[in-house]
């Protein structure tokens, strides 16, 4: 007798029709086991027009009970809402908080009926099947018996403002989860965007703190003056040689080809060694000297400059040997390398006692240095030097935590 009446006791909790009960935080609480809502994004329609529905449903689900919705009835393809037709319909990704699990269908709409003009039709009420399905303790689950759940209908006007049964006006569609879930990938784009820029602006900062540390170091050993940029020195000995090449093309070389192609070496060389470049400023008229590279700059105040080095062949050696042992990259080696190989057989032709002068090995070599030139431009730029020294600084720290 004890266990029959245990039986229907358990027979009559699965077949309560509107409610299952909940356990948030250990205490027991009566909820609806399904609700759904309707909207209209209107309430007055042409024939033909196109307009749009919602329909929200809430089911209960916890551990120990949960709602089993038959959701055909409100599958786009099979849904009824004659006298309107489905244009389109879709379902969006389901929304989960507390006991509650929401799901929405979103429905394109329209009237195809020509005899309702002026009168209020109705959006018919959908016959939703359910079940409640409980759980006792590690027993299998209990399906109980099949329940309705009636959405009621949806009064829509044909040719006029309102319906009458509708004591509100409604100027704006509502919110669909579609709608919040594009919202929220617009908020996640802007914030990586809002990221990305606020990088690039700490980066900006950090270059610019570096760059007030370096002018404060007294380093015997500091680049080219800060009145001419290095690039604009490089861009000027590049446009030297490249007036030489020009020359000695047309007319062959001799010394002053020589002597100017020198010069411009040494200010590029003294540039991929970190070395001094003189810097002087001078008026407009004034003549060039042997040894100089005339620089103008400014388009509302034009200034004119004198550049300079005394990079010789030994303070050469001895940057490069300064740079082998992990002052500079490798890629820094070699460029200098090959300007100073350069620089080494200028002078050797410019100061040479019989006057000959090795015609094809001078051309090859000013190739070669037009070209390493043209790659220190790009590496003297600012950003590049820094991250340059960055990456040195990371690589020798690296090294010795390594060792």
């Amino acid at each position: 007798m004890v266990g029959r009446a245990c039986w229907l006791l358990v027979s009559f909790v699965l077949t309560a029709p509107a409610a299952v009960a909940a356990q948030p935080g250990g205490d027991t609480e009566q909820v609806d086991a399904v609700r759904c809502w309707r909207r209209v994004s209107t309430n007055a329609v042409y024939v033909g027009e196109r307009f749009t529905m919602d329909v929200t449903c809430s089911v209960v689900e916890t551990d120990t009970a949960r709602a089993l919705l038959d959701e055909a009835a409100l599958a786009p393809e099979t849904v009824d809402v004659a006298p309107f037709e489905v244009l389109d319909g879709e379902r969006y990704q389901d929304i989960r908080t507390g006991p509650y699990r929401f799901f929405q269908y979103h429905y394109t709409l329209r009237v195809i009926s020509e005899s309702d003009f002026g009168d209020d039709i109705e959006i018919p009420a959908f016959d939703i099947t359910y079940r409640i399905e409980r759980r006792l303790a590690d027993n299998p689950a209990l399906v109980g018996r099949e329940l309705r759940y009636i959405l009621p209908a949806e009064p829509v006007r044909v040719l006029s403002l309102v319906p009458d049964a509708v004591v509100d006006i409604r100027d704006f569609p509502p919110a669909t989860f579609g709608d919040a879930q594009a919202r929220v990938f617009r908020a996640n784009a802007l914030t990586l965007l809002a990221t990305f820029f606020g990088v690039i602006a700490v980066g900006v900062v950090a270059l610019g703190v570096v760059r007030v540390a370096r002018r404060r170091q007294d380093d015997a050993a500091t680049p080219v003056d800060g009145r001419l940029s290095r690039p604009r020195v490089v861009q000027r000995a590049l446009g030297e040689l490249a007036r030489v090449q020009q020359t000695t093309a047309e007319r062959g070389w001799n010394m002053e080809s020589v002597g100017h192609a020198l010069t411009a070496l040494r200010v590029a060389g003294s540039v991929a060694v970190s070395g001094p470049v003189a810097q002087t400023r001078v008026d407009a008229g004034t003549p060039v000297r042997d040894g100089q590279l005339q620089v103008r700059q400014g388009l509302l105040r034009p200034r004119t400059a004198m550049i300079s080095s005394g990079l010789t062949e030994t303070a050469l050696t001895r940057q490069l040997q300064q740079m082998r042992t992990g002052r500079a990259g490798a890629a820094d080696t070699d460029l200098a390398r090959d300007i100073g190989r350069a620089i080494t057989l200028f002078t050797s032709a410019r100061y040479s006692r019989n006057g000959s002068l090795p015609t094809d090995a001078l051309t090859r070599e000013l190739d070669t240095g037009i070209t390493q030139i043209r790659r220190l431009r790009w590496r003297s730029a600012a950003p590049v030097r820094y991250a340059t020294h960055l990456r040195v600084a990371a690589n020798t720290w690296w090294n010795q935590v390594w060792k």
